[in-house]
């Protein structure tokens, strides 16, 4: 029989499945090593299964219910941990009697105390955290947690405002120009918010002004609470077809804030004002005045259309005839990014206008603006 046939009864392997086994490494051939690292193989595999089957966060609550999940974050004594069976919930941070953590999160001891770890209990109850803002191993009580994971705190001081701009052109046998612009600038802090303002119209018909008044405004707000505060209002209007050369008014109050989420705005003011009219004919004047203000914002469709409106009025404390009443209501429509459209009706009344002068004053408005 020749070498190269194979014994009877016996199938010849393919040569590609053929090992050459005298070519193999020697650290490969010995029994042990391979059972050693076959071994480390398994072991290092049902550590990680195991890792990944605990890895969750736990709470302890009063009740003696024990939560398994993830704690998102706890603030102003609510904590919100998320669930497999019931996705986000709200818990009573008082109902917390200890908890503990698989990943590091950031904790709030105090104002000026933050160490952010992995959260373990220790066997006294107490919690035990690895900070990476100390050196060593910080223990403290559940009842000293203020916070877990807290939002980054508000900036200092944030500015908002718009810019709105309207320009109308006729030309054939009526030839007419119209311009508005009015612009708003909003600084507040926790505490403190000032207000600046301006309006101003103008309007020509066949080469004669039919329109030319202006209106700047500030105001400083101090919030004694999260929604009383007190206030500091000034305002300065030129009307050259009502004969005034400047209504300069100057006041304090106190405003009470019902809404002022992204969604509804409303606030009301009340005070007094010191009123000065200086007009190019009629007889000067000046009294005190009670003044009233009212601002409201609501969006109908959340981030399409709002709508919006604002007054103040003044009346004398010592002529129940003299009452000023400014106001301006509206529709705003996005369009796209911080640009809007605006339509808006502006509406001031003046019970005792200078001789010859009307009462009311109405303008109806087009504007494109910039918010931010």
């Amino acid at each position: 029989m020749r070498r190269d046939q194979p014994k009877k009864g016996r199938r010849a392997k393919p040569a590609l499945f053929c090992l050459n086994v005298s070519r193999m490494p020697r650290f490969f051939m010995e029994g042990g090593t391979v059972k050693r690292l076959f071994s480390i193989f398994l072991f290092v595999f049902m550590a990680f299964l195991l890792v990944h089957s605990a890895g969750a966060d736990e709470i302890w609550l009063k009740n003696g219910d024990r939560l398994s999940g993830k704690i998102i974050g706890m603030e102003k004594k609510e904590m919100v941990f998320s669930t497999s069976y019931a996705g986000q919930i709200k818990i009573n941070w008082d109902e917390v009697v200890k908890f503990r953590t698989d990943e590091a999160v950031s904790i709030e001891l105090g104002p000026e105390t933050r160490l952010k770890g992995i959260i373990a209990v220790t066997e006294d109850g107490k919690l035990q955290v690895q900070s990476q803002g100390i050196e060593g191993t910080a223990r403290f009580e559940t009842s000293k947690v203020q916070a877990i994971n807290p939002a980054p705190p508000a900036p200092a001081v944030t500015l908002s405002g718009s810019i709105n701009a309207g320009v109308t052109i006729t030309e054939g046998n009526t030839e007419t120009e119209s311009i508005y612009v009015d612009a708003e600038l909003v600084a507040r802090t926790s505490r403190n918010r000032v207000t600046l303002g301006g309006i101003h119209r103008e309007a020509r018909e066949d080469e004669d002004k039919t329109a030319d008044n202006t209106t700047v405004y500030m105001k400083y707000d101090y919030f004694l609470t999260e929604k009383w505060y007190l206030l500091a209002t000034g305002t300065g209007v030129k009307d050259k077809f009502k004969d005034l050369n400047l209504r300069s008014t100057a006041g304090l109050g106190l405003g009470y804030q019902f809404f002022d989420t992204p969604l509804t705005k409303l606030a009301f003011e009340a005070g007094l004002s010191y009123v000065n009219d200086d007009y190019k004919v009629a007889e000067d004047k000046d009294y005190m005045a009670g003044r009233w203000a009212a601002n409201f914002s609501h969006h109908l469709i959340k981030d399409r259309l709002m709508f919006f409106h604002g007054h103040e009025g003044l009346v004398s404390l010592e002529d129940a005839d003299d009452i000023f009443i400014r106001s301006k209501t509206g529709l705003r429509l996005p369009i796209v990014d911080k640009l809007n459209a605006t339509l808006q009706l502006n509406y001031d009344w003046d019970n005792s206008p200078a001789e010859g002068k009307k009462r009311d004053d109405t303008a109806y408005i087009l504007t494109l603006g910039y918010a931010w």
